[in-house]
């Protein structure tokens, strides 16, 4: 797995020259934050059984959604949903917390998102997507716990089969980031890229570690050379070797 973030890390990654520079980039707000965010664009959706979309959501579909549009795929029962994350008591509830119900069954039968101040927005089967309050005599006499499934560490993280970094306050990265000496780079979702990228009308080459290429590397059997910023070398010599337009070693 990747190593952490070590300290004071990202702050280096604005210093960062040559053909880089400082576009190093972070969202603004916090992961919970953007999923709470998301979820009030759907308030007064009507419930409906089975509903995974703005046409009708059931429980589980609109969390499921929410979170979707986030980044983030969660299993599309509540029961499932409930066995992802870390659970997390309700006196330390953030936002973008699932917090799940035993209704009209055993175990967790509801799902919704904490959105704070001890409120959480779900899919109601009455009244559709509202907020309500975790104090309320009913929510409090069902709740059944919560999980906490968004990335809260600094440091990479896996996710799907993506990876993705996140800074010390939980903010998902975008752009170009700094560790343990090597430099990757994340899209606009936050998803580590691999392969030939071309950013800035600069090309560069990123490992299948993620890690950006610098100096002599092999690429599908052929040699190119990427100077110590990671921009490709074209059109030029480079230690005796004549390097083609298209970054190629002669």
């Amino acid at each position: 797995m990747k190593k952490l973030l070590i300290s004071g890390l990202l702050s280096c990654s604005l210093l960062f020259s040559a053909n880089i520079g400082g576009n190093h980039t972070a969202e603004a707000a916090t992961a919970g934050e953007t999923v709470t965010d998301i979820a009030d664009n759907y308030i007064g959706v009507p419930y409906r059984w089975g509903g995974t979309t703005p046409s009708g959501f059931d429980c589980s579909g609109f969390v499921g959604y929410t979170f979707k549009q986030a980044g983030y795929t969660l299993p599309r029962t509540t029961s499932e949903m409930y066995n992802v994350g870390d659970s997390v008591s309700k006196s330390e509830l953030k936002d973008g917390d699932l917090v799940f119900f035993q209704t009209y069954k055993a175990g967790p039968s509801h799902a919704g998102i904490y959105i704070g101040d001890n409120q959480f927005v779900h899919a109601s089967s009455s009244k559709g997507v509202k907020i309500d309050s975790l104090s309320s005599s009913y929510w409090s006499n069902t709740y059944y716990g919560a999980k906490r499934v968004l990335n809260t560490e600094p440091g990479w993280s896996a996710s799907n089969g993506n990876w993705y970094f996140y800074d010390q306050d939980g903010n998902k990265v975008t752009g170009w980031v700094q560790d343990q000496g090597a430099w990757y780079y994340l899209d606009q979702n936050g998803i580590m890229q691999t392969g030939w990228l071309n950013w800035n009308n600069t090309t560069y080459y990123l490992h299948s570690g993620g890690s950006m290429a610098i100096g002599w590397t092999v690429i599908d059997g052929q040699w190119y050379y990427f100077h110590e910023g990671g921009a490709m070398a074209k059109d030029t010599v480079v230690e005796g070797y004549t390097i083609a337009s298209n970054g190629v070693m002669q």
